[in-house]
């Protein structure tokens, strides 16, 4: 793989990209997907925002855990979240720094009166979608990548995320009921895609399987291959880590064995994501 060009695809860009992490099926592994992601694409120079689009908070206390354990003589303090943002209509000065190229777009519990908030302040049904693109917007002038980690079951985040996505990115754990979930979520896409005409593609499925040497897992991995195609499943896929649970207590670390393992995962994850951005914006 040709690193240096797929970051440097990213780097030069005028303007960022947004994607949306998705799967209808909650515990598939989004937010842990969206922040070390977010992580190895800042360690390559590639300024991204991780936005918490879920009232659980669970992306906003991982990252500012990882923030204290980086910078422990600094208290973190959130003064301004998204739910502030909206109601505002202003994100640019929400995004808080936790680590060189990597920035937070913080939630807090408020998040979860956003449905209210849309049907409050919509004149028709279309306006529902289009709260959270305008706000978004702005921020493609500062970061390269933005990364939006949705909640599995709301329709006012999800199809505000996606209208204002250039890719969404799923993540597939090898079991019946995420594939499902995926293949929901899909089929909302592409409703969304027709509705507001979105220029918007799938750059690619992550697997992340319960037992990595199961028949099950086997089976759901070939299902999604048959269901999606192939080429849009990742070579790279993740077994089961209790590291990767560990960073939801202590923050993102890069320590131990047990840490190193985890990282040169999500660095193969996250050469293949360069990649397929890259190739979608060249085919």
């Amino acid at each position: 793989m040709n690193n240096e060009l797929y970051v440097n695809n990213l780097t030069t860009r005028d303007n960022g990209l947004v994607i949306t992490v998705g799967n209808y099926k909650g515990g598939a592994g989004k937010t842990s997907h969206s922040i070390l992601i977010a992580y190895q694409l800042s360690k390559l120079g590639i300024k991204t925002l991780v936005t918490d689009l879920a009232p659980q908070t669970n992306v906003t206390k991982a990252l500012l855990l990882t923030k204290s354990a980086n910078d422990p003589h600094n208290i973190n303090t959130v003064n301004k979240t998204i739910m502030y943002g909206v109601a505002n209509k202003d994100f640019t000065d929400l995004p808080v720094k936790i680590l060189d190229n990597l920035y937070l777009l913080p939630s807090f519990t408020d998040f979860q009166d956003f449905p209210k908030y849309v049907y409050q302040h919509t004149p028709k049904a279309y306006d529902e979608a289009l709260i959270l693109k305008p706000l978004i917007e702005p921020l493609k002038h500062n970061f390269k990548i933005i990364l939006l980690d949705v909640p599995p079951m709301s329709k006012e985040v999800t199809e505000n995320a996606v209208v204002a996505s250039d890719y969404t990115f799923i993540s597939l754990q090898t079991q019946e009921r995420s594939l499902t979930g995926a293949e929901n979520y899909v089929n909302d896409l592409l409703r969304y895609k027709d509705a507001y005409s979105l220029d918007i593609d799938i750059l690619g499925i992550l697997p992340v399987l319960q037992n990595k040497s199961g028949s099950v897992d086997k089976a759901m991995l070939d299902a999604a291959k048959q269901a999606f195609g192939a080429d849009l499943v990742f070579r790279t896929v993740i077994p089961h880590m209790e590291r990767i649970k560990r960073f939801d207590i202590t923050g993102i670390s890069n320590r131990d064995r047990f840490d190193k393992k985890v990282m040169e995962k999500y660095q193969n994850v996250t050469q293949e994501f360069l990649q397929k951005i890259y190739e979608s914006e060249h085919s």
